[in-house]
């Protein structure tokens, strides 16, 4: 007669734990943010992760700076909520009906239809000036005058699409004020595209996201992320390195980082670097949960290699792979080993590696799958 084991009498294996990190300096954020609140009264956007830097964490270390926070839905507002932040909160996506009992909670209209949902509710009314995602259109006053009877208004904000360009943000703004014109409601514009081109935000909030992380100029990078070497060898010319059927034209020293596409680093791009033993080195091939680069001939087992920070910037990569550092931020918000640090020292040590538990094999034994 079979017997059915008890699951939990099962020995378990020891949890493998990625050694790719992000460094996340918490005095850049700041400086970030009050270089920001010169121009106007500050809502930190702190969605989707803070740009994959800890939403929470980054709340945390921004609440002295920041007048209130930015998220996308109810879901990031409950866990900050969760987490003690008591400033002003407003969700960017409309909802259908408030279900979070908060008073420091703003919710987002786009319509009058659905003001009635929201009576007595905080709210931010969202008007569509160009960019054709969210807001109230010819309604905009419509909108106004349900706000103002069924619910407590913060402020009314739009969203410009391409703040670059004069001639289309100028349409946007002055459709923009002569939907508010005399309402007396504080109005927000402006995001980090529009700091590019105005010395001052034009309204009462300026809404920023990706210039507290220092994904735009002038404003500096917060995020490090780092990986450690696992294993080198001298790959001969001739000899395929990585999944395809190109293979090395020189004998070449490689070295297999642990992060891969699965921890946010594309797996299609151009050429791209790493920076290790004080050199930018190529990436060669790209797994699921580990990379091959060229190296030095010296590279040991457990140095720890840039993937993006002082070296090899948010911006290279970016254009590397075709897109934008917005991208570049979050896909690395898969990575979940984060310390929240100023010393820039502590990102280039070998003190970076995993110490070994009792009963776990050491590197270089055993097999991982790569992908």
């Amino acid at each position: 007669m079979k017997r059915i084991c008890d699951i939990n009498l099962i020995p378990r294996p020891p949890i493998y734990k990625y050694v790719a990190k992000k460094f996340i300096d918490p005095c850049a954020l700041r400086r970030n943010a009050k270089k920001i609140s010169h121009t106007a009264k500050l809502i930190a956007v702190i969605k989707d992760d803070a740009y994959g830097h800890g939403m929470t964490e980054c709340a945390r270390i921004l609440s002295c700076v920041a007048n209130m926070f930015a998220v996308a839905n109810e879901s990031e507002a409950r866990s900050l909520l969760d987490s003690g932040i008591k400033k002003d909160i407003l969700i960017l996506h409309p909802c259908a009906s408030p279900r979070l009992n908060a008073d420091n909670v703003i919710y987002t209209l786009s319509s009058p239809r659905g003001c009635a949902a929201f009576e007595g509710s905080r709210t931010a009314l969202k008007l569509n000036t160009g960019m054709n995602r969210f807001g109230a259109d010819d309604d905009a006053r419509v909108l106004i005058s349900f706000g103002q009877k069924l619910t407590r208004i913060h402020s009314v904000y739009t969203h410009l699409r391409c703040p670059a360009d004069k001639s289309i943000t100028d349409v946007q703004y002055a459709r923009f004020e002569n939907a508010t014109k005399g309402v007396g409601l504080p109005r927000h514009i402006a995001a980090s595209g529009a700091l590019r081109r105005e010395a001052n935000a034009p309204h009462d909030y300026v809404r920023c996201g990706i210039a507290l992380y220092g994904g735009t100029e002038s404003y500096e990078r917060a995020m490090t992320v780092t990986a450690e070497v696992l294993e080198t060898r001298l790959v001969k010319a001739g000899e395929g390195c990585g999944y395809g059927t190109e293979v090395m034209r020189t004998d070449t020293y490689v070295a297999v980082l642990d992060i891969g596409y699965a921890q946010g680093y594309a797996r299609t791009g151009g050429r791209r670097y790493v920076y290790l033993g004080g050199k930018r080195c190529r990436v060669i091939a790209i797994c699921m949960d580990c990379m091959i680069t060229e190296c030095p001939e010296s590279t040991k087992r457990g140095e720890v290699a840039e993937i993006m920070g002082r070296h090899i910037t948010p911006e290279e990569l970016a254009r590397a792979c075709g897109t934008i550092t917005y991208e570049i931020f979050t896909s690395f918000g898969k990575i979940t080993d984060i310390i929240y640090d100023t010393d820039e020292q502590k990102r280039n040590t070998n003190a970076l590696q995993v110490p070994q538990k009792a009963g776990t094999l050491p590197r270089g034994e055993g097999t991982k799958d790569s992908g």
